[in-house]
């Protein structure tokens, strides 16, 4: 049985897994996929079950940097609808003109809009196009479901997704410390976990132990230990995710419009 489960969830060459395909063919529901596995998730299954949603992102602060492939600064970031809408920090897209993202496959898409964005709470909707930088087009992305109450304790597992130091995918565990902790730059109470993050795991997925996600990972204390930040994703889900959005470059125009 548990083999069955595990070849299910394991995602492809494509980075989709059977049951992703399944569900997004409309073969059967989120519900009946997820009915299947009511046991929370070691590490292991994490990785093999969403690493594929979560991706890399570039970013590049001008033209000729972008031209030339050479990123001026990246995060992390992850898929929360199968047709391209994904999640990142504020602060990861900040003064961009250009930005891509890179899934664990390898293949690489360009971002096309920015939905939403708030420097106050450090998060960003963006659109992610589905044809790659090498004109191959994808019918979906691999994606992450959102808890609808997270209802988080202090000592709950959770996992995060990121691309650490701008190197590959990975994840890493731990525990919540604090569920609604004040931090001076953000605008809502956040968690702090003892998940580990880096510097390129900025905008990456805090998820819980069902593998849904429950905050955004964003920063750390210097001075402490073992204190990493996730903001909660409140603003994205009350944003606007059928608008038009802007560019990136409009984004960084209408920010120094604002100083």
């Amino acid at each position: 049985y548990q083999l069955v489960l595990d070849a299910l969830t394991y995602p492809g060459k494509d980075g989709v897994s059977i049951a992703g395909r399944l569900t997004e063919e409309g073969r059967c529901s989120q519900e009946q996929v997820e009915a299947l596995f009511p046991e929370e998730l070691t590490a292991r299954q994490v990785a093999d079950r969403h690493m594929a949603a979560a991706f890399r992102l570039d970013v590049y602060y001008t033209e000729k940097a972008y031209r030339a492939q050479r990123r001026s600064n990246g995060g992390s970031g992850f898929f929360v609808t199968a047709d391209g809408l994904a999640v990142t920090n504020y602060h990861t897209i900040e003064d961009a003109v250009q930005a891509t993202v890179t899934l664990i496959t390898g293949e690489t898409f360009p971002v096309e809009k920015v939905l939403f964005y708030d420097p106050d709470v450090d998060l960003a909707l963006l659109r992610i196009s589905r044809t790659s930088v090498d004109k191959t087009e994808v019918p979906f992305f691999s994606r992450l479901e959102i808890a609808e109450e997270p209802a988080l304790r202090r000592g709950d597992p959770v996992y995060a997704l990121g691309a650490p130091l701008g190197l590959t995918l990975a994840i890493s565990d731990g525990v919540v410390s604090a569920t609604d902790h004040e931090v001076q730059k953000f605008g809502f109470p956040c968690i702090v976990n003892t998940a580990d993050i880096s510097h390129g795991s900025s905008g990456g997925a805090l998820l819980n132990a069902l593998g849904h996600v429950v905050g955004v990972t964003s920063g750390a204390y210097e001075a402490g230990n073992n204190l990493y930040i996730s903001v909660p994703l409140t603003p994205i889900l009350e944003a606007d995710w059928t608008a038009e959005g802007i560019t990136l470059k409009e984004v960084r125009e209408e920010m120094e419009d604002a100083e």
